[in-house]
Formats: C-alpha cells, structure tokens, sequence
C-alpha cells in the first residue's frame, strides 16, 4: 500500500522510540527479566552466529529464556482459515537488528518467534507486528550507531 513519505517516517520513528520503554515491551506481551535494561545492545559478533543452538544459548544468557518458551506455543486457529492452510498461530519473540548478514539470518529462522533483519530493510511492519508496537528488538552495536545516518538520510 502506497503511503505518505512524512507519515512513513513518524511511523517508523514512533515504532523505535516504543522499543526503548520496558513497560510498553511488557504490555505487549514481551517476558522481560527485571534487571534487563532496554535497548538491548550487543556487540557485532552476534552477526557471525550461524547455529541456531548457538543464538538459542547466547538468548539465555541474555535472559530470555521465558521469552523463547513463550514464543514455543502454538495454538489452533479460530474460524475458517483453519481450513484454508493457516491452522496454527504463534507467538511473536525477539527482533535480531543487524548490519550485515554472517550467517545469523538461518540461524534466527530456526528458532520459533524470533526474526532477524539488516539494519536497511527495517521497516514498521518489522518493529510494530500486528499495529501493536512496543516489540522487544535487539540491536548490534554497528546497527544502533548507524541508525542516526539512515534517519539522516531520510529527513533529507
């Protein structure tokens, strides 16, 4: 759907700032550890993770262990669409943010509820799934620096 330049970019500024507040994160739905601090911001390495088992480890440590199990469950659809190929729904987790792709994007595609996209291709639909913002996303250094010249680049 086409929409307008200006309205596109609030959008998409609004969905950042919503994915700093901790209450609006769990509101949403998100299970947070309360000594977690937001954004989350993890260093480049995390882009060089090929091995789903690996990102799963490194997601528990972060402390989101409750967050993973609950992105897990899935449960039947109501109505219809049942029948027409769309008979589970699920939980969505974590939101990877990155520079590059080293191999991280299979690895985030085998773990249920967990996405993962470069720092170019975010957009709304991204940081606010469902019109509900507030997603729990997890940025890499490089990423969170070079936001402020993509916005630049933007307002420009």
């Amino acid at each position: 759907k086409k929409l307008n330049k200006k309205e596109k970019l609030i959008a998409l500024l609004s969905a950042i700032a919503f994915t700093a507040i901790p209450d609006a994160v769990k509101a949403r739905g998100h299970k947070l550890p309360d000594n977690l601090k937001l954004p989350i911001v993890v260093t480049d390495d995390i882009e060089n993770v090929s091995k789903a088992k690996d990102l799963k480890k490194f997601l528990e440590l972060l402390g989101l262990k409750e967050e993973l199990e609950r992105c897990e469950e899935r449960k039947i659809r109501a109505g219809k669409g049942k029948m027409r190929g769309r008979r589970y729904k699920r939980r969505v987790g974590p939101l990877i943010v990155c520079m590059n792709d080293k191999g991280i994007k299979k690895a985030a595609s085998s773990i249920p509820g967990v996405e993962f996209t470069k720092l170019n291709e975010l957009s709304v639909l991204h940081l606010a799934p469902g019109a509900k913002p507030a997603r729990l996303v997890i940025w890499s250094k490089s990423a969170l620096l070079s936001l402020d010249s993509k916005l630049e680049k933007i307002l420009a």
